[in-house]
């Protein structure tokens, strides 16, 4: 028989294990002889409930949730940071900061901007008691029971004196190792890989069943207080050493520094670019914060960002690799894009193989050619693009590449038409036109059909089982059984994910139908105005005008899409399926980031026209205007930002990105 003596020995030697695997990397034992220990805790545990303490290691995981998440109110904001990209804007922050303070010698610690999802983790009397996401900065989603989950996270802090409350702000991420493990299993499984560990991150802590977290191998790493009721701590350096003394996962010694001017800040910044591909998980910059923490209430807050703090963002990553061919995709609409297939290389933690070329116009302007030498980046570091070909390395006797003059997929004649810059198949019935509008159908931003990535729905439109979008809603487990990988708990998976997506909001349905020209905006306005699928396929092209952000070629696309009896009949199959689209009325919050400020907007756009933008502005109670001035509050600005965006710096007017934009609505 086993003393409790032994019992806290185990449980200790467990966490040492699990510090030396998940934090220092420098396991002493093999995952055999570890999951050994932990089955002797479990053993020891059985026999004596009595003993089973809240910090050991099985108590990490609880039950399912019955349903969503909840949503707490963060006890201070979690903002998020402004961002600079030169040293001219580093200058221009340590310049506001002097200004603000009204003094000059003001130290900064720089530290890693870590490239996850933020979360703020509380503990009381040195229990584990809660932790929220950032959600919209007031209300977080109650990830409590995901984040026990994580061997390196602490349920009990062992420090002394011990805060009666201590709250810390961090992030969560995934390592590339395990991420490139997950998406293996992903590939192997016929599902759509994760496009990037962050990505992966988010999804994992939205599940609702803890163990299936507890698979996922998540890590934390903490460099924020958000309160702690000793009040003991001044600097932030000091925050790093006091979050190393609570045992709790935080920075290395070399990934923080102590800067007093721009210049320090950048040849810190340069240090960490240079180790950034050697880091086990994902980093996109720096984060440079005003050093002594009794400055931080005095600077205050921009409306969504702190005044103490900005994030000096790195270039995206490149990587150098060869074309091996050009190959052709057929969209949902019978767009044709040239893919460059690419001499696998890592990239930003994950292995690249294809890349997008856009269109003809682009390779013919880049002169790309099959064999060359090219130069790859992942955009906003997601997807991959060619950004230079290397001409001096190109082999002779290449060719410049051309848009085949048919289909690749059906065979059918390609159309350019004027003044567009696509080629078109123009065969409604190609099979991978087919493919990829059932694709998009069931994709994240419309339907979010779960387990139902591309390569499931490759098996069922070629198995002839899905051949058109309602289709989805009448299968069968006999028909998932004939799928590749489908066993009796994915089969169960997927019909619940099918059940459940018969539920949905107008805006999303009125996007799955993927009409020509109408994005996520757009449906949003329409769903808005229409209130119904029927109401809306009834609107004459004056009545859809009237619809501000509503413009000609949208509305002769909408009145041409339901004018077509096969799209007609879809929607009456669908609805006959037991799919309920429902309309969401949008009602001005008083206390929504835009109402009663003024926006300007600059650029290209390419989520939203910038007549969408500015009607989804108005509705949540703010105004669009032509030109910046000192009472602007914020631009918008897309790529190719011009003369206004050098304004907007000049007046230090707050500056939005499109997915900045894109949060805030």
């Amino acid at each position: 028989m086993y003393t409790k003596h032994e019992y806290e020995e185990l449980i200790e030697e467990i966490k040492r294990h699990d510090k030396l695997y998940y934090l220092e990397a420098t396991p002493e034992i093999t995952d055999y002889a570890y999951d050994q220990l932990y089955k002797k805790l479990e053993a020891m545990e059985k026999a004596h409930p009595e003993w089973v303490s809240s910090s050991s290691p099985t108590q990490r995981v609880g039950d399912p949730l019955r349903s969503g998440f909840s949503q707490v109110s963060h006890t201070n904001p979690m903002l998020s940071l402004a961002n600079t990209y030169s040293k001219e804007e580093l200058e221009d922050f340590i310049k506001r900061v002097h200004k603000l303070l009204e003094k000059k010698d003001i130290p900064f610690c720089a530290e890693l901007k870590m490239d996850g999802v933020a979360v703020s983790v509380r503990y009381e009397k040195g229990k584990y008691v809660r932790a929220l996401t950032r959600g919209d900065g007031k209300k977080g989603d109650d990830v409590t029971a995901n984040m026990k989950t994580i061997l390196t996270l602490p349920l009990e802090l062992d420090i002394s004196p011990i805060p009666d409350v201590l709250e810390i702000r961090g992030e969560v991420f995934m390592t590339h190792k395990v991420f490139q493990s997950l998406n293996l299993k992903k590939e192997e499984a016929g599902e759509e890989p994760y496009a990037n560990p962050r990505n992966a991150t988010a999804g994992a802590l939205k599940l609702l069943d803890p163990k299936e977290v507890g698979t996922r191998k998540l890590s934390c790493v903490f460099y924020g207080l958000a309160e702690e009721s000793t009040a003991s701590i001044e600097t932030q350096f000091e925050v790093h050493a006091f979050l190393k003394a609570c045992e709790l996962p935080s920075f290395l010694k070399e990934h923080i520094a102590l800067c007093h001017t721009a210049e320090d800040i950048l040849t810190f910044a340069e240090k960490i670019e240079a180790a950034r591909k050697m880091l086990p998980f994902d980093i996109d910059g720096v984060v440079i914060k005003v050093n002594e923490l009794r400055y931080h209430p005095m600077l205050g807050t921009t409306g969504k960002s702190p005044r103490f703090a900005v994030a000096y963002k790195f270039a995206p990553e490149q990587a150098e690799t060869r074309i091996k061919d050009i190959t052709v995709q057929v969209g949902r609409t019978g767009v044709l894009t040239p893919v460059a297939e690419l001499e696998p290389v890592l990239l930003a933690g994950s292995t690249i193989s294809r890349a997008t070329l856009h269109n003809q116009e682009e390779v013919e302007r880049k002169d790309i050619r099959i064999g060359d030498h090219v130069i790859i980046e992942k955009g906003g570091d997601v997807i991959p693009k060619v950004v230079e070909v290397d001409h001096k390395k190109r082999p002779h006797g290449t060719h410049p590449w051309k848009m085949p003059k048919t289909c690749p997929a059906c065979g059918s004649h390609i159309v350019h038409e004027e003044g567009e810059v696509a080629y078109r198949c123009i065969n409604k019935d190609c099979i991978e036109q087919r493919l990829r509008r059932v694709a998009y159908f069931v994709s994240k931003d419309a339907l979010d059909i779960a387990h139902l990535g591309e390569k499931v729905v490759e098996q069922l439109v070629l198995k002839g089982l899905v051949t058109n979008v309602s289709d989805i809603f009448a299968l069968t487990e006999t028909d998932l059984v004939q799928l590749e990988g489908f066993k009796e708990k994915s089969i169960k998976n997927l019909l619940e994910s099918i059940e459940k997506a018969k539920e949905v909001s107008l805006s999303r349905f009125i996007l799955a139908l993927g009409i020509k020209h109408i994005g996520e905006g757009t449906a949003e306005l329409l769903a808005d105005r229409s209130g119904s699928i029927e109401h809306l396929a009834k609107m004459t092209k004056d009545e859809l005008l009237e619809i501000e952000g509503i413009g000609e070629k949208m509305a002769d696309s909408i009145i041409a899409y339901f004018q077509e009896p096969s799209h007609l009949k879809e929607i009456e199959k669908l609805y006959a399926e037991g799919v309920k689209p429902h309309a969401v009325k949008i009602k001005i919050n008083k206390d929504h980031p835009f109402y009663g400020k003024s926006f300007v907007l600059t650029g290209t756009l390419s989520e939203f026209p910038r007549s969408v933008a500015t009607a989804l502005i108005k509705e949540r109670g703010g105004k669009v205007i032509g030109s910046v001035s000192k009472n602007t509050d914020y631009l918008l600005a897309g790529e190719e930002a011009g003369s206004k965006l050098d304004k907007a710096k000049e007046l230090k007017v707050a500056i939005l990105s499109e997915k900045e934009f894109k949060d805030l609505l």
